[in-house]
């Protein structure tokens, strides 16, 4: 992970670009990322865990995404004891998803610009730990400061996730630009929290904070 120091001195050696954002923060999946195939298997294992005498935690969800753990540890983290060959069945499950992601046609596009004029670049998610190396596999070309819940502890829209960008990277929340396809949690949050913010829809008519594309945000920067 690059800190905001080094990023900064990377951007100052571009001088030509004097754009008020010093960093746009991305979500990922539904943003950057989309599904091919969906099986939900965490939702599977709650869902069998409560057919099986467990009780439903107000919490179960939010440990699934802040536990940097995989599923068979998942499973003991959060006192489910699920048979093998379920976990087994839920990880092929977990597998088939990963195998099945593609981006987003805007996203190289998007991102290759915003690179191009030294403006870094960011990346704070909801997700569990086996759909964070897609980053990696997918967005190999690309250096991000990460915020992923299961690394950082929070989930969006927590205000500890965003303090902890405005810590790590070093730029003031006002020059900062959140971009995501979940209102509450990559529009409202970060507003709240004096970023700026668009909320993306994709197939709508962009408008006011909304935009329908990521290239859309290119006019901001």
């Amino acid at each position: 992970m690059l800190s905001g120091a080094v990023y900064r001195k990377q951007r100052n050696q571009i001088m030509s670009n004097s754009t008020s954002i010093d960093l746009v923060i991305f979500d990922l999946y539904g943003t950057l990322i989309k599904f091919g195939i969906m099986h939900h298997p965490f939702r599977e294992l709650l869902k069998w865990a409560r057919e099986h005498g467990r009780q439903v935690k107000e919490d179960d969800a939010r440990n699934l995404m802040t536990t940097n753990a995989n599923i068979f540890q998942l499973a003991l983290h959060l006192e489910i004891q699920a048979p093998d060959d379920l976990l087994i069945k839920l990880q092929q499950s977990i597998n088939e998803e990963l195998a099945s992601l593609t981006l987003f046609g805007d996203v190289i596009p998007t991102l290759t610009k915003i690179q191009s004029l030294g403006i870094p670049i960011a990346i704070c998610s909801n997700l569990a730990q086996p759909y964070g190396d897609v980053i990696n596999r997918l967005l190999s070309q690309f250096e991000f400061l990460r915020f992923l819940s299961y690394e950082v502890g929070f989930i969006k829209p927590e205000q500890e996730i965003y303090q902890k960008i405005i810590l790590e990277s070093g730029f003031s929340s006002e020059s900062c630009l959140f971009v995501g396809d979940t209102f509450i949690a990559d529009y409202d949050g970060p507003i709240k929290n004096g970023f700026q913010a668009r909320h993306l829809v994709r197939n709508q008519k962009s408008g006011g904070y909304q935009i329908s594309t990521l290239s859309e945000i290119l006019e901001l920067i």
